[in-house]
């Protein structure tokens, strides 16, 4: 098996091996999108590339530097560890700064991956201003990698001193391929679980393993099928299966805007759109019985509900008032 074999983000891997072949190694990098689409494998495969003992900037995956990163023992290759509840404290931190002055033990570069600093909102300022020296004058020897949904997380003095890297939705074929080789899916519940997941391979599989994604997806299937029909008991029992758990609501209320918005997309950019919601035949039906005022409208209020979850909204409350919403718009 191929520890190293990245899906899709081809411009990204060509940027990086040409950078390194070139003796221009990024030594400051940051890894965006949304969750699923493999920023930290990606992470992995560039610390892979600065460190592979071959030096042509693209992982042998047959070397000792490539065998250990995959192992996850390399010693010049290390993460902060996250405090108790899971997010990263300025504690967690400080020890980097300190240790990247150290020559590296094992290979020519030593790499730091921070990964998730979304997840540290409180104290994601903190974090990355004890890191903007280290950005802004890194040693030869060293390379930082972060990650993160998206750059509205990072500071613009972070921003304007590191490479950033958009990852982005796979194929279909390259999912259900990954699903298949990789997850041992069989075609039937690896084409079902692409059809969900689409572009995303982590979503896909979590589609396969069950659980609240999976569930979300029915969920949200289910409420766009009910606002084609326009069906008000429809839209009700598909909003009613979410009401004993909040995490399901605000999961089917995410997906749900997914189809409005692919929906809006293809109204606008029709056939040549590009969608990546989980129902790509509701999405397109949407598209031919709504204006794109009223896509906006929806998908502004789904928007906001969502935000009310958030905000520990009553789920039996939020669900009652939001048929409402949806019946009227």
């Amino acid at each position: 098996m191929n520890n190293y074999k990245i899906y899709g983000n081809n411009s990204s891997k060509e940027l990086i091996t040409n950078m390194i072949s070139k003796g221009r190694e990024p030594h400051s990098l940051i890894i965006h999108g949304e969750k699923g689409l493999g920023k930290k494998k990606l992470a992995s495969w560039v610390a892979a590339a600065l460190l592979c003992e071959e030096g042509s900037g693209t992982p042998c995956g047959k070397c000792k530097s490539c065998r250990m990163i995959a192992e996850g023992a390399h010693p010049d290759v290390m993460s902060p560890k996250c405090g108790p509840k899971g997010n990263y404290m300025v504690d967690d931190i400080r020890p980097i700064v300190s240790d990247a002055v150290i020559a590296p033990t094992e290979s020519r570069m030593k790499v730091y991956i921070i990964p998730d600093l979304d997840r540290s909102v409180v104290t994601s300022v903190q974090i990355q201003n004890i890191l903007l020296k280290l950005i802004e004058e890194p040693p030869e020897h060293t390379a930082v990698i972060l990650t993160a949904s998206g750059r509205e997380t990072f500071l613009p003095t972070i921003l304007s001193r590191v490479i950033s890297i958009g990852a982005v939705p796979v194929s279909d074929a390259e999912s259900a391929e990954y699903l298949e080789v990789y997850e041992n899916a069989d075609p039937v519940s690896a084409a079902d679980a692409v059809s969900a997941g689409r572009g995303n391979i982590g979503r896909c599989i979590e589609y396969l393993n069950g659980g609240l994604f999976k569930s979300g997806v029915k969920a949200a299937r289910e409420l766009a099928r009910a606002a084609i029909n326009k069906n008000e008991y429809q839209i009700l029992l598909a909003l009613e299966q979410t009401d004993s758990s909040r995490p399901l609501l605000r999961e089917c209320l995410c997906l749900y805007s997914e189809i409005i918005r692919d929906s809006l997309r293809i109204r606008l950019e029709g056939e040549n759109a590009v969608t990546v919601s989980c129902d790509e035949g509701a999405a397109k039906h949407l598209a031919t019985a709504m204006t794109s005022e009223r896509a906006l409208a929806l998908y502004d209020i789904l928007c906001s509900y969502i935000t009310g979850i958030d905000s520990n909204s009553n789920t039996s409350l939020t669900i009652n008032s939001l048929c409402g919403m949806l019946v009227a718009t």
